[in-house]
């Protein structure tokens, strides 16, 4: 494929057809955004917190552990990230307030990962769905989550349809290895 041609100042159909084919689809934006280091991390981080909070606790306890709890090691990891990203990289200075933009950036899988299981035990302390539901889909939701980070990371590199479902599956086991250990624990 031929790069941009200019033709009296004009760039030809065949340069906007190159320029269209770099901008990512909505699909790999939405994947690189979705499909983080740090949003598999937080959906596992949040199962074992749910799964470590004593089984007499309440919903409402239990959301609030869940809440500030992904909420102190989303802190943390900003604030490791910014110092890690700030400095100089090669001769380019980055300054700190770019540092803690990348930062924030880079770690809000750890608090996305939160939200669908906080609304599962929320809904469960209002008293819309019983407690035991409630903590069963909290950690049901997060199994899943991380089936389809599987499926989608898989996917992104071209991976055949099995091999993506199996990925998820994979993904998901560690989901599930969580569970059963609070459950051979406690």
């Amino acid at each position: 494929m031929r790069g941009p041609v200019c033709h009296n100042g004009a760039v030809t159909e065949n340069a906007a057809a190159v320029a269209a084919s770099k901008v990512p689809s909505l699909y790999r934006r939405l994947r690189h955004e979705l499909v983080t280091a740090e949003a598999i991390y937080g959906t596992i981080l949040i199962a074992a917190l749910i799964v470590i909070v004593e089984d007499d606790e309440s919903d409402f306890s239990l959301l609030v552990t869940v809440g500030t709890s992904s909420f102190v090691f989303w802190i943390a990891h900003v604030f490791a990230a910014t110092v890690a990203h700030h400095g100089k990289l090669g001769a380019t200075e980055i300054p700190l307030g770019e540092s803690l933009a990348h930062a924030v950036r880079h770690s809000a899988g750890l608090l996305t990962s939160a939200i669908l299981p906080i609304v599962m035990l929320a809904l469960g302390a209002a008293g819309i769905i019983p407690e035991d539901v409630a903590y069963d889909l909290a950690l049901s939701i997060g199994v899943i989550v991380l089936f389809v980070l599987g499926i989608l990371a898989f996917a992104e590199r071209g991976a055949k349809w099995y091999v993506c479902f199996l990925g998820g599956v994979v993904t998901a086991m560690l989901g599930v290895a969580v569970i059963l250990l609070k459950a051979l624990l406690h």
